[in-house]
């Protein structure tokens, strides 16, 4: 899966695992055909010169309402507009010489036709600090769209604290991962641009970054599976559910290999931000 950009100097060594531009599910993946609610987020430069290619970079995020998408505040920054692709495979027939030469998929119209246009997009408060970062957006489309097998749902607060301290071991508190991003890092990027899924186990949930940010596997051994860039601000939901526990967030790696990070959604002030339409934007 995707996810990547930047958080902090201090994360200097992280950036490249940040979903900006592109990424995939990785490790033990298949596709994923029963998350409808997951699209693929294309955002578009501000006040592009006409003639000039707009694409900025992509996504991913979950309708949790006909017109409401949550994704990563690293996707939404100084960005509102663009489109969404919904297809499992969003550019199945991708041509670097398409559109003029910008790149793309004249059959589904990936990145610059057809999907479903917005033109809001709000920043919680991305680059807030570490290890508490903000990063947390929304999407609002511009039409309506149901998915056949229903939206999201967001997480109670403390959802994730009560799931994991649940398990009897860390392996079984399962999640289910789910984006657009990057298969692979290495040694060359690898992207389908199709929606894949995957199961990441949590590892750790008493260091002080969990309690922002849910920590999972990564690693394709024993089942597992993880997130890459283009992946950033897709769901992480409770395993066998359709409930966001967190966004995908960063990497540990520009390999998307040893661990995920994913901003978590169970507490009370983020989830009154993404449901108040008057909701203030960071940027």
């Amino acid at each position: 899966m995707s996810k990547r950009i930047a958080l902090l100097a201090v994360l200097a060594a992280w950036l490249l695992s940040f979903a900006g531009s592109a990424g995939a599910i990785t490790g033990n993946y298949t596709k994923d055909v029963v998350h409808d609610n997951v699209g693929l987020i294309v955002f578009y430069t501000p006040n592009t010169p006409a003639g000039q290619d707009p694409f900025s970079h992509r996504c991913s995020g979950t309708l949790i309402s006909s017109t409401l998408m949550v994704t990563a505040g690293h996707c939404t920054q100084g960005v509102d507009s663009g489109r969404v692709y919904f297809q499992q495979a969003a550019a199945p027939k991708y041509d670097p010489n398409a559109f003029g030469g910008w790149g793309g998929d004249p059959t589904t119209g990936y990145p610059y036709q057809n999907g479903v246009t917005f033109t809001r997009a709000d920043n919680f408060g991305f680059l807030l600090g570490f290890p508490e970062t903000g990063d947390l957006g929304v999407v609002v489309l511009d039409t309506p769209v149901t998915p056949v097998n229903g939206f999201a749902t967001l997480p109670g607060v403390g959802a994730v604290d009560a799931y994991v301290n649940a398990a009897a071991k860390k392996q079984q508190a399962r999640f289910t991962v789910s984006g657009y991003g990057l298969s692979d890092q290495d040694p060359v990027p690898v992207s389908f641009r199709e929606r894949l899924t995957a199961t990441s186990y949590a590892v750790n949930n008493e260091a002080p970054i969990t309690e922002f940010n849910l920590k999972t596997t990564a690693n394709a051994s024993r089942g597992k599976g993880g997130t890459c860039n283009g992946d950033s601000g897709g769901p992480v939901f409770f395993y066998g559910t359709t409930v966001i526990a967190a966004v995908t967030s960063f990497g540990m790696n520009g390999q998307c290999k040893g661990l995920d990070f994913s901003y978590r959604v169970d507490r009370a002030h983020l989830l009154a931000w993404i449901l108040n339409p008057n909701r203030a934007d960071a940027g």
